[in-house]
């Protein structure tokens, strides 16, 4: 598997002065450039003509995402641009707006309900605050691995229990998802400890959570003192000692260039950590059929990709995968990984999983049954057992 190599600046300027800006954007996505990408040239072609004939224009508020720290997340939204714009053969163009220069992750969601941007990126849990149904696949220690909850939106039960709820409830059609599980990450007050491999070596820790009650819910069965901070303060906010730890997936840690405040990584993979994209319904309702089949297959497609992406990505970029890089992030910086023998998870689910503390994720049960008319955990474990420790399996949801 060939390896993404991130193109230098020079490099950057140049494809952006032969092919244009957002040529340039996917060049460094990508990790291509004009010698490396002969087709560059085409894409350009092509990206000019769709735009001065295209009878869609969509905004797509892509939150936090950037070229650079997509090299580790790898969400695939700009591939995904990419394809509908081609499948489309130019009659959709996507103006894609990163860089929080539309909306951050917190936001993306209100704005597109709204129809303010057509479309939107973010995590669930950041979602949570404008539609708490989002977090319906977040239960602590649901899923075994990210294969899991990605067989999940390939799924037709994904529509029963989480698409269809969704539209319904908040006028947005979930596109797809990438990602992969989240993990707590200590600071460096915890560089000369032992490795922390059980419950017990997280307790009294000041852990930065998002603004989730589940992810507070479990931090606090680990005995934990979640603090809710915005992921933009939460660099300085581990530097200062505000936060000793962090609760996030590894990639989101590295390409936001948190390794440099990091000193361990604790693979509990305690629940998903993705990226969602997502579409204005009413945008979506108004596409004929045929482009509402691109949409869906650039989803399908990029959502598989991007599931390879990520496993790229934790070798080269992020340093969690089975064989990482020396010059990954996690190497690069000294942070002790440490991955859990199958009965040091067990030893962290039996503490934290839902079932070891029905009271207190009774509410969040409630709120979401409520939503989607079902028992949404007792829903989404069935589904879980069906495809546990099973390969990634893709399906096209809609049919």
């Amino acid at each position: 598997m060939n390896h993404q190599q991130p193109i230098s600046r020079r490099e950057f300027l140049s494809v952006a002065r032969k092919y244009g800006l957002k040529a340039a954007l996917f060049a460094t996505a990508t990790g291509a450039t004009g010698g490396l990408l002969p087709s560059l040239g085409e894409y350009a072609i092509r990206d000019a003509h769709a735009q001065s004939k295209a009878k869609y224009k969509l905004r797509f508020g892509a939150s936090v995402i950037s070229p650079t720290n997509e090299a580790h997340l790898r969400t695939g939204i700009y591939e995904f641009v990419k394809r509908v714009e081609e499948k489309s053969d130019g009659e959709v163009a996507i103006q894609l707006i990163d860089k929080s220069q539309s909306c951050a992750e917190t936001t993306c969601g209100e704005r597109v309900i709204n129809n303010v941007i057509h479309m939107g990126s973010s995590s669930p849990q950041n979602l949570g605050s404008v539609m708490p149904y989002s977090i319906a696949l977040d239960w602590p220690f649901l899923w075994r691995d990210r294969t899991g909850y990605h067989n999940f939106l390939f799924s037709k039960e994904s529509n029963r229990l989480y698409r269809d709820v969704m539209r319904k409830a908040y006028g947005i059609v979930p596109l797809f998802g990438s990602g992969e599980m989240r993990d707590i990450l200590m600071g460096l007050k915890y560089a000369d400890k032992p490795a922390i491999v059980s419950p017990a070596g997280l307790q009294g820790a000041k852990i930065r959570i998002t603004n989730s009650e589940m992810i507070a819910n479990f931090t606090q069965s680990m005995k934990m003192s979640p603090i809710p901070l915005a992921f933009t303060e939460l660099l300085e906010g581990l530097k200062s000692g505000v936060v000793d730890a962090t609760e996030t997936w590894p990639g989101a840690a590295t390409g936001f260039g948190m390794q440099s405040v990091l000193s361990q990584a604790i693979g509990v993979g305690f629940s998903p950590g993705f990226e969602l994209v997502f579409i204005s319904a009413k945008t979506f309702d108004a596409f004929p059929d045929k482009i509402k089949l691109v949409f869906m297959d650039a989803a399908f497609e990029t959502m598989q990709s991007a599931y390879r992406g990520v496993e790229q990505a934790q070798n080269a970029q992020v340093g969690n995968g089975p064989n990482p890089a020396a010059t990954s992030a996690y190497s690069k910086s000294a942070i002790k990984h440490n991955r859990l023998t199958e009965a040091q998870r067990a030893e962290f689910k039996g503490v934290g999983g839902v079932e070891a503390n029905l009271q207190l994720y009774s509410a969040s049960r409630k709120k979401l049954d409520q939503i989607a008319g079902t028992d949404v955990y007792g829903a989404m474990k069935e589904f879980e057992a069906k495809v546990s420790g099973k390969p990634l399996q893709p399906a096209k949801w809609w049919i």
